[in-house]
Order: structure tokens, then C-alpha cells, then sequence
């Protein structure tokens, strides 16, 4: 069998280096990235939370994943620097992560439905995305030192 032609165009956009992207570029990245990590490792809590029949805690998480994917993307991109640097990608650090967000979003959850102060109302329900992110911003702010913890008792 012989190979397909191609014209001059094709060949030449197969083999041309990929362009860098700007400041914009590389956020959106980010943020893409962090937003696949945040709810594909959390999917446990937010299938839980959608199943659970209650807005609230859909409304709770909700706020947790939004403010979990901007964090981890402000920490990715660099324009979030609290702490020890945010932990690397790797199958020891996916389990960390998993058991992380999945405890974020359960605490966020939590939060909203053990307390008590919200209710099924348009405003409720808002304030209760507000407190989600409340939780889970605080989370994404200590997951750098809990992920130091771990590493160091890892080495004992």
C-alpha cells in the first residue's frame, strides 16, 4: 500500500512548530486543566451531591468546583503564590488530590446543609455557592501544606 498524497499545505503545517501561547492563552490553559482536575478527581462527592436530591448541596458544590478550578489554575499559572508551591503531577500526588477534593467538596456540602442557615430560595441557593467557594478556596489554599505534610511523612 502506498502513503496518501498530501499538498505542500498539509505537509507543512504537520511539521511547523506549535506556537507559544500569550499571557491569555496560557491562563485558559490553565484553567482548562485545573478545571479537569478539580471535578474529574472530585467526581465521587459531585455525583453524590447531584444524586443526594437537595439544592443546596448542588449549589455547594457547585461553588466549590468553580472556586477549586480558579485556584488550582491561579496556583498552575503562577499568579497565586501562598506557600510551598503547588505539589507535581504525579500517581502518588493523583491519590492525594483525589482524597483532597473529594473531602473539599463533602466539607463544602456540609457546610451548607449541617448548618442549617440556608434555605431552597433563589437567595438561598446563591448564598450557599458563595459558601462553597468560601470552603473550597480556603482548601486550595492549604492543599500546598497538607501535600508537603504528606510528602515529608511519606519519607520517614
Amino acid at each position: 500500500m502506498s502513503r496518501g498524497v498530501t499538498d505542500p499545505e498539509t505537509e507543512a503545517r504537520q511539521v511547523r512548530a506549535r506556537e507559544e501561547n500569550d499571557e491569555l492563552g496560557r491562563w485558559l490553559e490553565n484553567l482548562f486543566d485545573g478545571t479537569a482536575e478539580a471535578t474529574v478527581l472530585g467526581l465521587p462527592a459531585l455525583v453524590a451531591a447531584t444524586f443526594s436530591g437537595s439544592l443546596l448541596a448542588s449549589s455547594a458544590a457547585l461553588g466549590a468546583a468553580v472556586a477549586l478550578s480558579f485556584g488550582v489554575a491561579a496556583y498552575r499559572n503562577g499568579s497565586l503564590t501562598f506557600g510551598p508551591g503547588w505539589p507535581p503531577f504525579s500517581l502518588f500526588y493523583v491519590g492525594v488530590r483525589t482524597v483532597w477534593y473529594n473531602l473539599v467538596y463533602f466539607a463544602a456540602i456540609y457546610a451548607v446543609i449541617g448548618t442549617g442557615l440556608f434555605e431552597s430560595t433563589p437567595s438561598g441557593l446563591a448564598l450557599a455557592i458563595v459558601a462553597g467557594a468560601a470552603v473550597a478556596a480556603a482548601a486550595v489554599l492549604t492543599f500546598p501544606f497538607v501535600a508537603n505534610g504528606v510528602e515529608s511523612a511519606r519519607r520517614l
